[in-house]
């Protein structure tokens, strides 16, 4: 942790991790928090988060009114910034206040912050359309591409699209749960009833991605059509889904497909059945979702689940930034170390 320990502007944060992500990334620091219910640091990237909220659109950086950052500094990509490329770091603002409030019962935070928080949530209205599903489009920055092919925590590529990008607008189904539960957790913030209500349409639209065939959610759901396929999105989910968001056969679903992403290590980022050319986030396992996985699986009792998850702690006698699986073996690979699985592995052996 000291090795990532960084300071911008004398906020004490963290980088994603060495060599290749020195810099600070919303998604990934916040994860860590929550992950090791660490108030503080949550507490210090809420602070930096709300001091680099969009206030404008640009095409170049992504950026736009109230939305938060991806990565800072961004990098160029493609001939464009990544700063503002992600539509999962505001929903993850929200919820990293309602968990700091409930870790440490401090209101204050969200009362300085609450211009933060209102125009966060205004963010997230602004992208659901007329069946309340949370959706993406460059438009929205006055751009007709982002520097990144995909702005959901799976940004490498997207299945069964030409170069592994979706045709827009697109709506990544994590990406609505996350914003679902966003707005739930800015409806206590906030007291605001009318989010609540928002939040129960938002929860009665998700039913509108689940594919019958296949007795899963879809992946996303772009202006082609539904992408379909088993991937850890599923379980990824139970982290920000609560009870009666999803009936239990959907859940006794989502855990028979899962038999597909299982490895010695835990669950795979895609079922071996569907075929991606980059393998960045389909040919791996990502030490930092077991722990997301774990405490989601908790939640709703599926304690094979928690098992097979909880096995990633037997790799990490260092902090690898995912395994890659070839001819059915797994090797590390990426940063060492990488700040979730530092708190991974943390998380584990609190256990």
């Amino acid at each position: 942790m000291n090795r990532l320990k960084t300071k911008y502007e004398n906020v004490e944060l963290y980088q994603a991790g060495l060599p290749d992500f020195p810099r600070n990334f919303t998604r990934d620091s916040i994860i860590s928090a929550l992950i090791l219910q660490d108030s503080i640091m949550l507490k210090n990237q809420l602070l930096f988060s709300a001091k680099k909220q969009g206030i404008k659109k640009d095409s170049f950086t992504g950026e736009e009114p109230g939305k938060i950052f991806h990565e800072y500094p961004g990098v160029i990509l493609n001939q464009l910034n990544t700063e503002y490329n992600a539509c999962d770091t505001t929903a993850l603002f929200l919820i990293g206040h309602a968990i700091y409030q409930k870790l440490t019962n401090d209101k204050s935070l969200a009362e300085n912050q609450k211009e933060n928080i209102i125009i966060a949530v205004d963010y997230i209205l602004s992208h659901l359309d007329k069946n309340y599903l949370f959706y993406e489009d460059p438009k929205f920055c006055g751009a007709n591409r982002f520097a990144l092919k995909v702005t959901y925590w799976k940004d490498s590529e997207i299945l069964g699209r030409k170069n592994g990008q979706p045709e827009y607008p697109v709506i990544y189904t994590l990406a609505h749960i996350q914003n679902l539960a966003a707005i739930r957790a800015a409806s206590k913030i906030l007291n605001s009833r009318k989010l609540l209500e928002i939040s129960q349409k938002m929860k009665k639209a998700l039913q509108r991605l689940y594919d019958k065939d296949l007795n899963v959610f879809y992946i996303a759901m772009d202006k082609k059509g539904p992408i379909k396929g088993i991937n850890s999105d599923l379980l990824h989910a139970l982290f920000y889904l609560e009870h009666g968001d999803v009936d239990n056969n959907q859940i006794k679903e989502i855990e028979k497909s899962s038999l597909e992403l299982e490895t010695p290590i835990g669950f795979r980022t895609l079922s071996p059945k569907f075929k991606i050319e980059d393998g960045y986030h389909s040919q791996t396992v990502w030490p930092f979702e077991q722990a997301i996985i774990h405490i989601g699986a908790k939640k709703f009792g599926l304690e094979k689940i928690q098992r097979i998850s909880s096995n990633i702690i037997k790799s990490l006698d260092t902090e690898p930034e995912y395994f890659i699986i070839e001819n059915n073996k797994l090797r590390k690979a990426g940063c060492d170390p990488q700040l979730w699985t530092i708190a991974t592995k943390k998380y584990f052996k609190s256990l």
